[in-house]
């Protein structure tokens, strides 16, 4: 019976290895091991603010919170990997807030750029609801909740 524990269990691992799972439990891992290294407990998260006087269909908002993800996804790849995966780590989690206006969408850039924290803002391209060039969403991080909800603390849920 141990013989065939070892072997099924020597198996699994290196079935797992190659996999996506594998990999982000081999990433989850080695974030949630830096971080007990380090003591630092602290969680990350993004957060989607949505321009709410656009009144966007449902289906628009989840497009351009997703396009929103994924260029926040990619902006911080390219400067600050660990962050990533400290945000990975935490389940990557993500909220999805209003705002009133455009200018109030470019005001919580300023403030989100200013502590340091990644910022991206969607333009739609102007094929369906909303003219082209329009800016719709704004994706503050990933970073650590603290500092995003120092920007975002006021706003609603979507």
């Amino acid at each position: 019976m141990g013989m065939f524990s070892f072997i099924f269990g020597f198996s699994a691992g290196f079935y797992i290895r190659g996999t996506n799972f594998g990999t982000r439990i081999i990433r989850n891992t080695f974030a949630i091991s830096k971080m007990l290294q380090n003591k630092d407990v602290t969680q990350y998260k993004l957060a989607l603010v949505v321009r709410d006087d656009l009144n966007m269909g449902r289906g628009k908002i989840a497009s351009q919170c997703s396009h929103a993800s994924v260029l926040a996804f990619k902006t911080a790849m390219l400067s600050h990997q660990e962050t990533v995966k400290m945000w990975e780590a935490f389940g990557s989690a993500k909220v999805v807030l209003k705002t009133r206006s455009e200018l109030s969408l470019l005001d919580l850039k300023d403030k989100a750029k200013k502590i340091g924290l990644f910022t991206n803002i969607v333009c739609d391209a102007g094929r369906t609801e909303v003219v082209a060039g329009t800016k719709t969403v704004l994706a503050i991080g990933p970073g650590p909740v603290d500092a995003i909800d120092k920007v975002t603390g006021h706003l609603k849920l979507l």
